[in-house]
């Protein structure tokens, strides 16, 4: 099959943009395949990211939960020590219990026999007479 002259050109320029159409779109597809390649990725990321965020979020939660634990044992044993607390002497009652030894004490009291009460009662009558 013979193409007559006139129409060479014009088969030339239409054969001359297919294949600037077939290369556009060529590229067109790689960037395609560029592009859900890239976001293939982003999502595996995202997904082993949203793993790993769970089990962190777990882990802070056990945490959490022993912290909880420790401080309400912390609480009883504080409520367990205020309680004994409590049932021991404040300082003003060991003052006076220190005062009133003080006061019984020999070596700083002088205390009287009762014959010595008996030979001033005797005195005193003594010389009233």
């Amino acid at each position: 099959m013979t193409v007559p002259k006139e129409i060479v050109p014009v088969l030339e320029e239409i054969l001359k943009r297919v294949n600037e159409h077939a290369r556009r779109i060529r590229i067109l597809e790689e960037r395609y395949r560029s592009a859900e390649m890239r976001i293939s990725g982003i999502e595996e990321m995202l997904l082993k990211l949203k793993d790993s965020l769970r089990e962190e979020i777990s882990e802070i939660n056990v945490k959490i939960s022993e912290i909880e634990r420790e401080v309400f044992m912390i609480r009883n044993e504080m409520e367990k020590i205020n309680k004994e607390l409590m049932k021991t002497a404040k300082k003003t009652d060991l003052e006076e219990i220190e005062n009133t030894i003080q006061l019984f004490n020999p070596f700083v009291s002088r205390f009287v026999t009762k014959e010595e009460v008996k030979r001033i009662i005797r005195e005193v009558l003594d010389s009233e007479k």
